[in-house]
């Protein structure tokens, strides 16, 4: 009789995604209107700093000087991950039909939305981003306990920290961010959104400050 092939285990790809900087930021069981036919749960992918910088600075993607290293980065790296343990990769770039990530991130009850509307976790604050997912037709379950929301009693001073006041409760006006970060020598576009680490957990994370800058220009067109 043929043997069943083992089922990915959490610490299985933990332990993969570790080897190249990234990590499991939650798990998600899918849903009918999530249009993912035969697949069961979903394991969003994000950097792992300040380890994810280094691999992804070292690739051959950040190197080659084309557009989008990060994206291709991405793809190859989390592509061949779902290959290795039988899954399905998707992504937050690429072009329509996008996929929600950000309501995918809500379910894993690990990742909270801030008073910003951004999202927020207590590994990477308000930088926490998703590289991809990768979806399993079995049941993929995350042995971590559930996190409260890391707002929870906090003065949220993202509400009030932006300099350009283009971020508040009530939403984000982006030509108006643009247009202050062309306008002045501030500090957003060389250590990052004043909004974003003014929270407590971002301020704890150790993402270097080349990363930050990498996606402030990529943000910029520049």
């Amino acid at each position: 009789m043929a043997t069943l092939p083992t089922q990915v285990g959490f610490d299985d790809l933990s332990g993969a995604c570790a080897s190249h900087g990234l990590r499991i930021a939650g798990v998600c069981n899918v849903r009918p209107d999530d249009s993912l036919h035969n697949l069961t749960s979903l394991a969003l992918i994000s950097p792992n700093e300040p380890e994810f910088w280094n691999v992804f600075s070292s690739s051959t993607e950040y190197q080659d000087g084309l557009e989008h290293p990060m994206d291709r980065w991405s793809a190859r790296v989390i592509g061949d991950l779902s290959a290795e343990f039988s899954g399905t990769a998707y992504f937050p770039f690429g072009g329509a039909p996008y996929h929600p990530f950000y309501s995918w991130a809500l379910r894993t009850e690990r990742v909270y939305s801030s008073p910003l509307r951004f999202l927020v976790d207590h590994e990477s604050g308000l930088y926490v981003s998703f590289r991809g997912a990768i979806g399993f037709a079995h049941s993929f379950t995350d042995p971590r306990p559930v996190l409260t929301t890391p707002c929870a009693g906090c003065s949220a001073p993202c509400l009030t920290r932006c300099p350009a006041n283009a971020l508040n409760e009530n939403g984000y006006d982006v030509p108006k961010c643009k247009s202050h970060l062309t306008s002045t020598q501030e500090s957003c576009e060389t250590f990052g959104c004043a909004a974003r680490h003014a929270c407590p957990y971002t301020a704890k994370t150790q993402r270097p400050m080349v990363h930050t800058q990498f996606h402030m220009r990529a943000f910029m067109g520049t």
